[in-house]
């Protein structure tokens, strides 16, 4: 609740003449006709009903018998062990889901309290009903400060009650229980009341209670959905509990929030300041609490309190992560906090500007943060890509594709100058950066003589390089006296490829529409390959030569002749391959109306690869698309360049989904005595795509040989009878799976 927020007539929001209503004590009232007023229109609800519904629900509550209400069975999935015992009480259920319609009401509405009188009526030991009647006491009554403790007081008695009521129909959750409460829908109701007490009671200034009660709810809901860390945190700094602090932010290690992160900033500085650690540490905290939120600085440095008209602990959901919300409600629920620390406050600011400078020292130094990822804000000149748009509003963004906002959407639109730039940006020209702000996403362009402040540059500039979250395994190198790099296409001393982007050795192979390009990781080839879907790649490092061509994928143009290449002099490790292709790709674009696709597979490479490979394999999969049979034909000489998987003398596995033969002398001449899994799946035999009698008995005579088969799939292939199975099963006596 703001800490400022000014006292004022319920009724008219006058400032002057104030009283307190004399019966609730918790509003107040410039004169006695605003007070008549208000209380037709309402709020003789809060004063005068409620006290009654609560007295009456009280009392049911130390009378309870289960035997005065219905139950029914729903089994035991999904429920607490007290429903799965004694069934579901449906008076609580009903009570339930009138508490649901009054969570849709507005905040602080009558009707939204008459509707939450109604479920506690209806059931007195409603859990939800109980704490709705807390959260209405503590947020929504008002925002008049001076009245926080005594609406506090209130709300703690509700949810006091909320918390008896759910230990009353669930002996199982025992408050002094220590072990995780997980997995029940109806939990939800309880484990709201837990938190809404923990901060009631921080409200009323018990802050060591509400620290064990925080502690407690965390034990019950280890995963923290709720997020009470956030103020838990804020909490043992208060009292100073640093090693409280620093047990918890080692716990949610792996939970990026702006609230963890500047807590550790104030931790780190008060272990500084007793000697505990250097000063060095409270800077890296600092540089990563200014990544999760780069505002929280200059709220802070203004001295800021209320900004948010709303309570900070209201539905304030509608805000982004990084965002000027975010910190707003992030200094209003630690004002507080900050308030007593202004010293922490002073030094953070005094890292605004490293050695009186307000932008980086060289236009290098700033290319190389932008270009490694760090998100910053530059206040400066900037234009669009045109030159268009010309403003002076703070820029906030970077250079990384990974990083940039929306670059997985389809419409992103990726600079292709910046795939080399960065290695060899020029003084003074133009500097891109993609704007992070998601009201305002798109790329924007300015020059280093038009920038004016940097805030913060030399915290970003003295931990970027270390921060494991922006390394990719690629180095981000700006100068232009750089020595040049060597082709991406020519192979380091070891026989490995370099890296297209940044010309380290490659580990990853893509087929890009004009050529094969090698990459050291998926970032990298994220990055060059400018705005393409689901591009296909395979490892060079990995045993499987896996090239997956999807119906979405936007290459235009995939050869599969360079990736058979590649992968004999490249994949060291090569002992199997799996290959499948979109239909786009492979049938003329008169039939499919996908102008443009196009799939490269000539008869010579393929037969090559398989001869260079024949003593390495154990496995190959290749898998076609429906109604691809003849094209095939064409690309693999009627399928004569896969003779030499017959050849094979290691080869385990062999998949042919969707070939057509013309003959069956050529497809028995692909399968090799060693296999143990085949699958001939929707193979087509001659011209007119149908297996006659002669050629399935030829068929079968040829699988018979094949006594190694323990798996046979030739789903939607030949028709098989019984005289084959006759013939079959005896000749097959490891086959389990037909």
């Amino acid at each position: 609740m703001s800490s400022t927020a000014p006292r004022e007539c319920r009724l008219c929001r006058s400032t002057s003449n104030l009283k307190s209503c004399q019966q609730c004590k918790l509003v107040e009232y410039c004169c006695k006709d605003c007070q008549l007023d208000d209380w037709k229109r309402g709020h003789k609800i809060l004063c005068s009903k409620v006290p009654k519904a609560v007295s009456k629900a009280e009392e049911k509550i130390d009378s309870f018998d289960i035997g005065e209400y219905a139950t029914r069975n729903i089994g035991t999935f999904w429920v607490t062990q007290a429903v799965a015992e004694r069934g579901e009480i449906v008076e609580e259920q009903e009570a339930q889901d009138a508490c649901y319609d009054a969570m849709g009401m507005a905040s602080g509405s009558n009707a939204k309290l008459l509707k939450v009188l109604s479920a506690l009526n209806h059931f007195p030991l409603s859990t939800e009903a109980w704490g709705m009647l807390g959260h209405f006491y503590q947020y929504e009554v008002t925002k008049d400060p001076s009245k926080k403790k005594l609406c506090a007081a209130e709300a703690l008695k509700m949810y006091d009650n909320a918390v008896k009521c759910a230990t009353i129909l669930n002996p199982a959750w025992s408050e002094d229980r220590r072990e995780p409460l997980m997995g029940d829908v109806d939990l939800k109701p309880y484990m709201r009341a837990l938190y809404g007490r923990a901060t009631t009671l921080r409200d009323m200034g018990q802050i060591h209670e509400a620290i064990a009660k925080a502690k407690n709810l965390i034990i019950l809901n280890p995963s923290d959905n709720q997020g009470i860390r956030d103020k838990l945190c804020t909490w043992f700094l208060e009292v100073r509990d640093t090693e409280g602090c620093a047990h918890l932010l080692r716990k949610y290690a792996r939970c990026k929030d702006t609230h963890l992160a500047y807590a550790d900033v104030l931790m780190q500085y008060f272990l500084w300041k007793r000697g505990d650690t250097g000063e060095k540490d409270v800077k890296k905290a600092l540089y990563f609490a200014l990544k999760e939120n780069p505002h929280v600085p200059d709220l802070l440095q203004s001295d800021y309190a209320g900004v948010i008209e709303e309570e900070a602990d209201e539905d304030c959901m509608g805000y982004s992560p990084g965002s000027t919300e975010e910190a707003k409600i992030y200094v209003e629920a630690s004002y507080e906090l900050w308030r007593s620390c202004q010293e922490c406050v002073h030094w953070i600011e005094s890292q605004r500007h490293h050695e009186g400078r307000k932008v980086p020292p060289s236009e290098d130094n700033l290319i190389d943060l932008l270009a490694g990822g760090v998100e910053l804000r530059i206040a400066c000149v900037h234009t669009d890509l045109k030159g268009n748009d010309r403003n002076e509003w703070i820029l906030q963004g970077t250079q990384k594709r990974s990083k940039c906002i929306g670059c997985r959407m389809e419409d992103f639109k990726w600079p292709r100058q910046l795939n080399r730039e960065r290695v060899y940006h020029q003084t003074d020209s133009d500097i891109l950066v993609h704007h992070n702000v998601y009201d305002e996403l798109g790329w924007r362009k300015t020059k280093f003589s038009a920038i004016q402040e940097v805030p913060f540059w030399g915290i970003f500039l003295q931990f970027w390089e270390d921060d494991n979250s922006l390394d990719d395994g690629v180095s981000f190198l700006s100068s232009k006296h750089e020595a040049a790099k060597p082709s991406c296409y020519e192979p380091t001393s070891n026989g490995v490829p370099y890296c297209k982007e940044c010309d380290k050795p490659a580990q990853f192979c893509a087929l890009d529409n004009d050529c094969t390009d090698f990459y050291c990781s998926k970032i990298c080839m994220e990055e060059f390959l400018e705005g393409e879907v689901e591009p296909p790649f395979f490892d060079l490092r990995g045993p499987t030569l896996k090239v997956k061509v999807s119906e979405n994928c936007t290459v235009q143009n995939v050869s599969l002749d360079d990736a058979l290449l590649v992968a004999v002099n490249h994949m060291p490790n090569l002992n199997s391959v799996d290959i499948s292709v979109a239909q786009d790709y492979i049938l003329k674009d008169d039939y499919t109306h996908h102008s443009g696709k196009n799939l490269v597979l000539t008869p010579m490479v393929l037969r090559q690869f398989l001869e260079s490979v024949k003593n390495k394999l154990v496995a190959f999969v290749f898998r076609l698309p429906d109604c691809c049979w003849e094209e095939m034909k064409e690309m693999t000489n009627k399928c004569s360049s896969l003779t030499p998987l017959g050849n094979m003398p290691n080869i385990k596995k062999l998949d042919l989904t969707h070939f057509g033969f013309d003959d069956v002398g050529t497809l028995s001449k692909c399968l090799s005595n060693s296999l143990q899994s085949l699958t001939l799946c929707h193979v087509t035999m001659g011209r007119q795509l149908e297996w006659s009698a002669s050629e399935s008995n030829d068929i079968v005579t040829k699988l018979c040989q094949l006594t190694n088969l323990v798996s046979l799939d030739i789903a939607d292939s030949f028709a098989i009878r019984d005289s084959h199975l006759h013939i079959l099963l005896p000749n097959l006596p490891r086959l389990r799976c037909l």
